[in-house]
């Protein structure tokens, strides 16, 4: 019974989470530093789609000036109706470049900070609020151009 909950004891603190001694072993080390280099690169490739983001919002307000210059250039024969939802959309964009930004700084303190504790915690809300930032995003293109589209 005694070996029997000492091998329990044993496993149990196998299991808890606790600072990983990095100093004891090269190879310990070398994960522990892996570990680290892959949170920030994944801070950075957050970052880079917050930039992505940021680009294409001011893509797609400058797109418009662009065709309103187009139609003026062609004495005016074209007719664009005025419309905010441009403006909408590219706020939108710059909106979620700011949360994204905001998101993955506050991610990657927190996974740095379990990669030191020795924990194993991983979320797929990140993958989820990509896939549904997209869905908005075509959604919002949708609802927003099919107006244009049925007026002409």
């Amino acid at each position: 019974m005694g070996l029997e909950r000492q091998t329990a004891e044993e496993t149990l603190k196998k299991l808890t989470a606790r600072a990983p001694d990095i100093m004891s072993d090269d190879r310990i080390f070398l994960a522990w530093q892996r570990s680290h280099m892959a949170n920030e690169r994944t801070f950075l490739a957050w970052a880079r789609t917050s930039i992505s983001l940021l680009a294409f919002g001011f893509v797609i307000e400058r797109f418009d000036i662009f065709l309103r210059h187009v139609i003026h250039l062609t004495d005016g024969n074209l007719r664009l109706p005025p419309s905010r939802h441009v403006m909408y959309l590219s706020l939108f964009s710059f909106f979620l470049a700011g949360f994204a930004i905001l998101f993955s700084g506050l991610r990657f303190v927190a996974v740095r900070r379990h990669i030191n504790r020795g924990e194993a915690v991983f979320s797929v809300v990140p993958d989820i609020l990509v896939v549904l930032s997209v869905v908005v995003i075509i959604i919002m293109t949708i609802v927003l151009s099919a107006p244009r589209l049925f007026d002409m």
